[in-house]
């Protein structure tokens, strides 16, 4: 039988115990011991972020975006925050708020080559194609040599029947990560040999991310 544990009395002994029962993987316990501690300090940033973890630890996407949001309030420029949030959104088919959140810490820091990738795979899922390669440029810019980027534009241009143009991303693409011949093989060889449907669904599992 545990021995019942003793209410805190102030914003660090909560957020000791918090991390103790964390480390004890009693993740509820933690959250309402961090939350203990938010009484004492509602704008602890370390009480938010062990909410977050614990959260994650549970499988409780929209409890952590929620505390990722309190975070976001208490410290707005960090482009870390809105990022962890973009993806969040993203893993729960919350593509709108994922972009926004991402486009929003790109703004704060726009030197983040993975986090470019990551918008212009949303965009491409939103069909959202002009601005799907505005992300790429980006990306490619930071990095000419992310296959990811290159794969992502030669699906673009796919798009926009620049058979030509994909081909010539695609192959470029996959010298760079052959394992991406796993999603490329197929249009490809279509397109080369001019038998690529109209209706083909090519969004169909062949975008890297």
């Amino acid at each position: 039988m545990r021995a019942p544990r003793s209410a805190c009395d102030g914003a660090d002994t909560c957020l000791e115990q918090a991390r103790d029962l964390q480390k004890k993987k009693r993740y509820l316990e933690a959250i309402r011991e961090y939350r203990r501690g938010l009484g004492f300090d509602p704008k602890s940033v370390r009480a938010w972020e062990g909410i977050v973890s614990c959260n994650l630890e549970l499988g409780n996407g929209r409890m952590a975006i929620e505390a990722l949001d309190n975070l976001v309030r208490i410290d707005p420029s960090s482009s870390t925050l809105w990022t962890d949030k973009g993806y969040l959104h993203l893993l729960l088919n919350e593509n709108a708020e994922g972009i926004g959140a991402l486009r929003e810490g790109l703004r704060i820091h726009p030197k983040k080559i993975r986090e470019w990738e990551l918008l212009a795979t949303a965009l491409i899922a939103e069909e959202e194609w002009e601005e799907a390669i505005d992300a790429i440029q980006k990306s490619l810019d930071l990095n000419p040599n992310s296959a990811i980027s290159w794969y992502n534009l030669a699906v673009c241009h796919l798009v926009f029947d620049d058979y030509g143009s994909a081909i010539e991303a695609a192959e470029y693409a996959v010298s760079l990560d052959p394992s991406l011949s796993i999603l490329a093989d197929e249009w490809l060889d279509l397109v080369r040999d001019e038998e690529l449907e109209e209706d083909y669904p090519f969004l169909d599992g062949i975008v890297a991310s």
